[in-house]
């Protein structure tokens, strides 16, 4: 069997487990009905750019920079989009399937595309820097710092190339499962460290100049006699808030870890391939089976579940100030309250398209690509009881 389980077998599996595990009844997630009665989502702009992501894992998220939003899509079309005005004001056709980025630094923009490459370009000329093929397609958002580009290949090779010329500086790789997700968790820097989500199912820390492996955690212990049941993976991106760092895997856990020194400070059986957000207070985490949770950040304790959008395949939680906001496979976006996670809107902005990538908060909105391609920034506003 292929490496990259199929996301039909995958969601399948999940369903089935679902319904033999839980008697209670919960009411379908397309049986909830659009609402905006506690908060009220308003468009700004919306504009069409481009064809969106080839499949489910596709890294394209849309990044904001000063006055623009970057986004790439499937078949290699680069633009940029005014940030107030939804024009576009930039576009480069690259030719070829990126299926990663963009990733934006100074006048440098970087993208992977399904055919392993890591392609740099000069945004201000539009003319290429350099490409490096690697081990396989790239399905991370690349990661840049002053003097290196880190990228995540879908055969979990993490890998650091030079930022003036794409040479190959290191790889760090481990053993993989079998079988895992398509996509992977986005590298983060922070100083001289790189923090990646690894599919399997492992969190590690390398060190930027060399590629030496700091330490490396478990996120979540493989059980069961079929590969289908021992499978973990991490596709959430890991969230860093000061000297701790939040994750959450595939049939494994939500943690919360020393920075420092991968000391897990504290564990919780969930299972999530959208990944989490972070608040002052707590830790939100959308579950593999539609489910949203809010956990105490200092002991991991559950403050609240919500069980009503089960069955949806939804991306992680995003805080916007005291909201949660998460997309979702059926087009639609649901607005949570995040002290005590009731519905407060639930609109649908695609009805042709999912949403698989999180939104990107500015200010007090939200920029959301789906996964046809459309581009909405959106205004979110409580409603007041009065």
């Amino acid at each position: 069997m292929s490496r990259y389980l199929l996301i039909a077998l995958m969601l399948a599996a999940l369903v089935l487990s679902a319904c033999s595990g839980s008697s209670k009844r919960v009411m379908p997630a397309d049986e909830l009905s659009d609402s905006q009665d506690g908060a009220s989502v308003s468009t700004v702009w919306s504009s069409n750019a481009g064809r969106g992501i080839h499949s489910v894992g596709d890294a394209l998220d849309p990044v904001i920079e000063g006055d623009r939003v970057w986004v790439a899509d499937s078949r290699g079309e680069l633009t940029a989009w005014g940030l107030e005005s939804g024009d576009r004001v930039w576009r480069k056709r690259l030719g070829k399937p990126v299926s990663g980025g963009p990733a934006l630094a100074d006048d440098l923009l970087v993208v992977g595309t399904r055919e392993g490459e890591v392609i740099a370009l000069d945004r201000n000329t539009e003319a290429e820097r350099w490409r490096t093929r690697l081990s396989s397609e790239i399905v991370s958002v690349p990661a840049i710092s002053d003097d290196a580009v880190v990228v995540l290949s879908g055969d979990g090779r993490l890998a650091a190339l030079s930022r003036d010329s794409g040479s190959r500086r290191w790889t760090y790789d481990r053993s993989m499962p079998p079988l895992t997700l398509r996509g992977t968790s986005n590298p983060k820097l922070l100083g001289a460290t790189v923090l990646a989500g690894l599919p399997n199912g492992r969190l590690a820390a390398v060190n930027l100049a060399d590629g030496r492996e700091a330490w490396q955690v478990d996120v979540g212990v493989a059980s069961g006699s079929s590969d289908l049941d021992r499978m973990r993976d991490v596709d959430g991106d890991p969230v860093i808030v000061g000297s701790q760092v939040y994750v959450v895997g595939y049939q494994g856990q939500a943690m919360a870890l020393d920075l420092q020194q991968g000391r897990v400070e504290w564990a919780r059986d969930l299972s999530s391939y959208s990944g989490l957000d972070v608040d002052a207070e707590r830790v939100y985490v959308s579950e593999d089976n539609g489910r949203v949770w809010a956990l105490d950040r200092r002991s991991g304790a559950a403050v609240w579940r919500q069980d009503d959008l089960e069955g949806i395949r939804g991306t992680a939680p995003i805080v916007v100030g005291d909201m949660l906001v998460l997309g979702d496979d059926r087009g639609r976006l649901t607005v949570l309250d995040a002290g005590d996670g009731g519905i407060l809107a639930r609109v649908r902005i695609d009805r042709r398209n999912g949403i698989s990538r999180n939104p990107v908060v500015v200010d007090d909105d939200i920029v959301v690509l789906t996964d046809g391609g459309r581009l909405q920034r959106l205004r979110l506003s409580r409603i007041s009881e009065d």
